[in-house]
Formats: structure tokens, C-alpha cells, sequence
């Protein structure tokens, strides 16, 4: 089982009317609703390219692309457009080039997410209101706001217990944690090749992911 662990931090200034997600605003969450139905809009608008294999999923500003595109310059093209939403703090490209007969197993994706719900829901050390939950064949994605560290990798781990989860990897905020941001602009420019889309260069961006590896996560009872 591979875990990738991605600190991803904001400097963000949370809503305190958010009583049932105090870490995560309910402002926050309408800027993602908009910014995914702007994201999937542009998709379908982008002649030449083949992007309706490509899932998109905003969360805490983080645009989660998944799926299969046909071609290289399909999915750079599938990540250029997620930047175009100016609400987007960071794109996570996780989509595969594949050919169309590359099928996924909808069914299984969507039991495993439910299992990894059920899971978080029932673990009181867990917030589970504050995480979203994406699958895709047996690769796991959380996303969303953690409390501390410890809570982070405990929802992991309960993501990794699920049968048929080969993967989790996660995209999720540490509340009080710090990272080195780089320009936003420059990872809008690299994505678009080279010509950067206007946006508001004062939202902050983040580091790039890590790498892959391996961590030890606390007994769950």
C-alpha cells in the first residue's frame, strides 16, 4: 500500500458562521461549486481536445483532475483550463493517458468511496465533515481541511483498510502547518504551455507535491 501525504497549506482567514465545518467556510465551498461547474464548462467548450473522460473536483480550493484523456496534450489541456478559475489555489493533475477503450469500474469506485465514508463518519477522532472522498480503480483521494497531522493520517489509514484500495493519496490541508509557496503564475504559465491565463496573483499558491513514500500511521482500535 503506497501513501502520498501532500501538506498543502493556505493562508486563508476561515468563516466562523460554518457550525458544522468549522474548518472549512461555507463561502469556501460555494467558490469550489462554482469554480468545478466554470472548470467542466470550459472543458466542453475546448474544441480539438478530447476531455470527456475527465473528472474534476474541487475542494478547499484544490482542483482534483482524475480520469483518462487520449492524448499528452489532452490532459496538459485539462489542467491549463483548471487554472482558469480564479477561486483555484492549486491543480492536482492525476489524470492518465489512455485509450478510450481504457474503462473505468464506476461501480466499484463508488462502493469503495461509500466504505471510506462509512469509515470516517463513525471514527469520532476523525472530522469527517471536512473530508471529500474521490476513487478511482482502487486509487483513493481525500481531500478537505485536517484538524492535526495525526488526524490526517488516521483517515488514511482508514481509507487504506478498505478492501480494494491499492492507493490513497491525499490532498488535504493541515490546520496551523506551513509550507513555502512558489508563484502561481509560473505553474499556470508551465501548465498552459508557457502563456500564463489572468488571474489574481494575490491568491497564494503552494508547493509542488512530494514524493511518494511510505509512513507509519496510529493503530486504529
Amino acid at each position: 500500500m503506497k501513501f502520498r501525504l501532500i501538506p498543502l497549506i493556505f493562508a486563508l482567514t476561515l468563516s466562523a458562521c460554518a457550525a458544522i465545518q468549522p474548518e472549512r467556510s461555507i463561502g469556501r465551498g460555494i467558490d469550489d461549486t462554482n469554480a468545478s461547474l466554470s472548470i467542466k464548462a470550459a472543458m466542453t467548450r475546448a474544441e480539438g481536445y478530447a476531455l470527456d473522460g475527465v473528472d474534476v473536483e474541487v475542494t478547499d480550493g484544490i482542483a482534483l483532475l482524475t480520469g483518462t484523456a487520449p492524448r499528452e496534450e489532452d490532459r496538459r489541456q485539462a489542467e491549463c483550463l483548471a487554472w482558469s478559475a480564479l477561486a483555484v489555489r492549486a491543480v492536482e493533475n492525476e489524470v492518465t493517458v489512455a485509450s478510450a477503450s481504457t474503462l473505468r469500474d464506476g461501480a466499484r469506485d463508488s462502493w469503495i468511496t461509500q466504505q471510506v465514508r462509512s469509515r470516517l463518519l463513525r471514527d469520532r477522532s476523525v472530522r469527517s465533515v471536512n473530508y471529500n472522498v474521490e476513487a478511482e480503480n482502487g486509487r483513493v483521494f481525500l481531500l478537505g481541511v485536517a484538524r492535526t497531522r495525526g488526524e490526517l493520517e488516521r483517515a488514511a489509514q482508514h481509507a487504506s483498510l478498505v478492501d480494494g484500495v491499492t492507493e490513497v493519496v491525499t490532498f488535504v490541508r493541515v490546520v496551523g502547518e506551513e509550507a513555502t509557496p512558489v508563484a502561481r503564475g509560473a505553474r499556470q504559465a508551465a501548465a498552459c504551455s508557457g502563456e500564463a491565463i489572468p488571474a489574481n496573483e494575490s491568491l497564494p499558491s503552494l508547493e509542488p507535491p512530494q514524493d511518494v513514500r511510505s509512513t507509519t500511521f496510529t493503530p486504529i482500535d
